[in-house]
C-alpha cells in the first residue's frame, strides 16, 4: 500500500482549495449537489459516486471534497498499476517504483488535483487491465471475468472513451478460449449489462426536472442524442466541426507523442519501446490487446477528436490521454521484464525506475502544487461582487461560467442573480429550469445582436451585464465597463476603477504566462481585456493618462496583448507624442506578428489568420500617420508599403501613400495610389476627386 499512501499524500497536500479552474469542475461539483444531469454522455456514476463522497466527508467545501475524491481516485490507480506490475515482475521495489512513475506524470497528477472524472477513468482502466490479465494467467478462474465486466459497464457511466480499451477482453477471451463456455459468456454479458444499467439514472432524475438538466434525457431520443454526443457533433468538442476529418491528426499525434514523452522520459519510452518488443517477439496474445487497446485510445482517439493545435483545444484534448497512458504503462513493466531476461544487473533496473519518479517529481511538483491557486476562487467571487441585486449576467466559457453555477446551486450564494450561458440560451431544456426558477426573466436565445437588444428591452427593470468571454453585442444601446462585466446602458468609469483596483481580491501569481495549464491563464486573460475595457473608455473621453494607466495594467497581466499596445499608442497620438506612439506603435507591430505566427501554427481557421493581419496592417497605417506628423515621411511610407504587404486591400494605406506623393510633386505615383484605392473601393468619392486633379496636373507638368 506505500504506492497508495505516498501518492495520496502527494495529491492530497497539493489539491487545489477550492473550486479547480478546470474545463467543467464547476458543472461536475452542481450536477453532484443537486443530483442533475451533466452534459453528454451525462456521467451518471461520477454523478452518484460524488453525491455519496460529499455526504460521507464531513470536512471542507463540497468542491474541494471532490478534488479529494480525484486525488483518493488517482492514487487508487496507480496501485492497481502496481498489482499490474506486480503481475509481470518479481521485484517489488522496481514495481513500486514503475507506478510511482506514473502517479508522478504531469498529467495523472494535475488531474488529480480537480473536480473531474478522469482518475476514475484511469482506476477503472487500471481494474480492467489487471482483472483481465489474471484471468489470462490463470487456468480455471471466471471471477476476475466476471468482476472486470461488470466494472466495465459501470466505468463506462463514469467516461464513455473506457469503450477503447474493449481489445483487451477480446485478447484475453482468446487466451482463454478453450476454457470459456457459454454460460461464462452469458454471465459476462449479464453482468456487464447490470453495471451499464448506472445509465438510467439519466432519464428517471430528468423526469423529475432537476435544474441542472443537460439535453433534458427523459425523452428516449434525447436520451440516445446525450449517450452518442449528438449535441457535441459526436466529436470530443464542436471545435473540431470547423475542420475537415484528419486535418490536425499530424500536430495532434505530434502533442500526443511530446506529452507521452513528457511524461515517462527518455528511460520511460525506452523501457516502453523495449516491451512492446517483446511482446510482438514473444506473440503475448493479452499484450497485443493490450497494445491494440492504447493504439485505439491514443492515436485512433487524436485522429477522430481532430482537435486544431491551439492552447484552448490542446488542453481539452490533453486531458484524454490519461487513459492511453495508463495503457501504456504495462509496456514499461514489460520492458523491465526484457531486461531482467537479459540478466541486467538489478541494481541498474531499480536505478532506472527511481530515476523515472526522481526526474518527474522534481519537473512537476512546482507548477503542480495549487495548494495557494485562488485564481478560480476569487474570479467567481469577483463576478459576483462586480453584479448590483437582481442582476442579469451573461456568460459563456465553461469555466467562468460553471464557476458561477458552484457559487449559486451548490452555496447558494447570490440567488438574487440570473446567470445565463449564452451557448446554451437556444435549448428549450436549458430555458425552461431556469425560466421556472426566474420567472419574468427574458432568457434567450442570444445568438445575434437583435437577440441581445431583446434580452435588454426585456429586462429592462434590471441590470444586464455581460462577461469578458461573451460574444455579440447588442448595437444602439450604451455600454460601460464594470470591473470583469460590462453593462448595458451605463456611463461612468469610477465603479469600474473601484472594483478592478480595491474591491478585488487578487491572490497568487496573475502573470498569463506564468502558468504551463490553460485554464488559470484564461480567467487572468479576462481581468486583463477588463483593464483593456476601462483603459478604451478612459481613451474616448480624453483621459489619456488614466487609459496608459489601465493599458499598463492589462499588459501587467497579459504581456502579448498587442491591442493594448495599440491603444496605447494611440493616446500618445492623440497628444501629438509622435515619438512615443512611433515606438509603441512598433512594439505592437511585433506581438501581432508573433499572434500571426502562432495562429498558423495552431492551424487557426482563414478568417481568424485573416482578422490578425488586417488588424496588422490598420496598426502599420496608424504607425506611418504618427511618422507623417512627425516629419519622418519615408519611414511613412515605408510603414504603408508594410501595410498593404500584409493586407493588399487596406484602402487607408494606398490613399495616404498617395497623399505623401501628392506632397511631393510625385504625380505618377499618386495617380497610381489613388487608382489602386478605386480598384478596391469604387466608391471613394476623396480617391476619385484628387485623382482627377492629380491627372490634370500631371497633363499641367507635360
Amino acid at each position: 500500500m506505500t504506492v497508495f499512501f505516498l501518492s495520496f499524500i502527494a495529491y492530497l497536500t497539493t489539491l487545489f482549495p477550492g473550486l479547480s479552474q478546470y474545463r467543467d469542475s464547476g458543472e461536475m461539483v452542481s450536477a453532484a449537489h443537486t443530483l442533475g444531469v451533466a452534459h453528454p454522455p451525462g456521467y451518471p456514476f461520477y454523478t452518484l459516486i460524488s453525491k455519496l463522497f460529499i455526504l460521507l466527508v464531513p470536512f471542507g467545501s463540497q468542491a474541494f471534497r471532490l478534488n479529494a475524491l480525484s486525488a483518493l481516485a488517482g492514487a487508487a490507480s496507480c496501485y492497481v498499476l502496481y498489482l499490474i506490475f506486480r503481475a509481470l515482475l518479481k521485484n517489488r521495489a522496481v514495481a513500486a517504483l514503475l507506478a510511482l512513475t506514473l502517479a508522478s506524470s504531469y498529467l495523472q497528477w494535475y488531474l488529480a488535483l480537480v473536480s473531474e472524472m478522469y482518475t476514475l477513468n484511469t482506476l477503472f482502466a487500471a481494474l480492467t487491465v489487471y482483472l483481465l490479465l489474471r484471468f489470462s494467467q490463470d487456468k480455471t478462474e471466471f471471477r476476475y471475468l466476471y468482476l472486470a465486466s461488470f466494472l466495465f459497464g459501470l466505468g463506462l457511466g463514469n467516461r464513455m472513451d473506457l469503450l477503447l480499451s474493449t481489445p483487451i477482453f477480446a485478447a484475453a477471451a482468446f487466451v482463454k478460449r478453450k476454457s470459456l463456455s457459454p454460460k461464462a459468456l452469458i454471465v459476462s454479458a449479464l453482468l456487464f449489462l447490470c453495471g451499464a444499467s448506472v445509465f438510467f439514472y439519466l432519464p428517471v432524475r430528468s423526469a423529475a426536472g432537476p435544474m441542472l438538466d443537460w439535453n433534458h434525457p427523459a425523452d428516449l431520443g434525447r436520451f440516445w442524442g446525450s449517450l452518442t454526443r449528438k449535441t457535441h457533433g459526436g466529436t470530443l468538442d464542436l471545435i473540431s466541426e470547423a475542420y475537415a476529418k484528419g486535418t490536425n491528426f499530424s500536430a495532434g499525434i505530434a502533442f500526443y507523442l511530446e506529452h507521452l514523452l513528457k511524461g515517462f522520459g527518455y528511460i520511460g519510452i525506452f523501457l516502453g519501446l523495449l516491451g512492446i518488443y517483446r511482446s510482438v517477439k514473444t506473440k503475448d496474445v493479452f499484450m497485443s490487446g493490450l497494445l491494440l487497446a492504447w493504439a485505439a485510445s491514443g492515436p485512433l482517439f487524436v485522429f477522430l477528436s481532430n482537435m486544431p493545435p491551439n492552447p484552448h483545444a490542446l488542453a481539452i484534448l490533453e486531458a484524454h490521454f490519461l487513459l492511453p497512458n495508463m495503457l501504456f504503462a504495462p509496456f514499461i513493466g514489460a520492458g523491465i521484464l526484457s531486461l531482467s531476461e537479459s540478466r541486467t544487473n538489478n541494481k541498474i533496473i531499480i536505478a532506472l525506475a527511481a530515476a523515472m519518479v526522481i526526474l518527474n517529481g522534481y519537473s512537476n511538483l512546482p507548477e503542480l502544487n495549487k495548494r495557494n491557486n485562488f485564481v478560480g476562487f476569487d474570479y467567481a467571487k469577483n463576478i459576483i461582487r462586480s453584479a448590483p441585486p437582481g442582476s442579469v449576467v451573461v456568460m459563456k466559457k465553461d469555466v467562468q461560467l460553471f464557476s458561477l453555477w458552484n457559487e449559486q446551486l451548490v452555496k447558494n450564494i447570490r440567488p438574487d442573480l440570473t446567470v445565463i450561458s449564452q451557448g446554451l440560451s437556444g435549448s428549450d431544456w436549458y430555458r425552461k429550469p431556469l425560466m421556472r426558477a426566474r420567472p419574468g426573466v427574458y432568457i434567450g436565445p442570444l445568438k445575434s445582436p437583435e437577440d441581445w437588444r431583446l434580452l435588454y428591452q426585456a429586462n429592462s427593470g434590471r441590470g444586464v451585464f455581460y462577461s469578458q468571454d461573451a460574444d455579440y453585442r447588442p448595437q444602439g444601446i450604451t455600454e460601460a465597463p464594470f470591473g470583469l462585466l460590462t453593462r448595458l446602458n451605463s456611463g461612468g468609469n469610477a465603479s469600474a476603477d473601484a472594483l478592478l483596483n480595491h474591491i478585488y481580491s487578487y491572490r497568487g501569481r496573475y502573470v498569463y504566462d506564468d502558468y504551463r495549464e490553460f485554464f488559470t491563464p484564461d480567467l487572468i486573460a479576462d481581468y486583463s481585456r477588463a483593464y483593456l475595457s476601462l483603459g478604451q473608455s478612459y481613451l474616448t473621453t480624453a483621459r489619456y493618462e488614466l487609459s496608459r494607466q489601465c493599458l499598463d495594467s492589462a499588459l501587467a497581466f497579459q504581456p502579448v496583448f498587442p491591442i493594448a499596445l495599440n491603444l496605447k499608442a494611440f493616446s500618445f497620438f492623440q497628444q501629438s507624442k509622435y515619438t512615443e506612439a512611433e515606438q509603441t506603435y512598433l512594439k505592437a507591430a511585433v506581438q501581432y506578428e508573433k499572434l500571426i505566427r502562432l495562429a498558423k501554427d495552431y492551424n487557426a481557421l482563414p478568417d481568424a489568420v485573416e482578422g490578425f493581419k488586417k488588424e496588422l496592417s490598420e496598426l502599420f497605417v496608424s504607425l506611418g500617420v504618427a511618422q507623417e506628423r512627425a516629419g519622418k515621411y519615408a519611414e511613412g511610407l515605408e510603414s504603408y508599403g508594410k501595410a498593404v504587404e500584409i493586407f493588399p486591400s487596406n484602402v487607408r494605406a494606398y490613399f495616404n501613400t498617395g497623399v505623401i506623393y501628392w506632397k511631393n510633386g510625385r504625380w505618377d505615383k499618386v495617380i497610381a495610389s489613388f487608382e489602386k484605392v478605386l480598384s478596391y473601393q469604387p466608391g471613394h468619392r476623396e480617391a476619385a476627386y484628387f485623382l482627377s486633379q492629380a491627372r490634370a496636373r500631371r497633363g499641367t507638368m507635360r
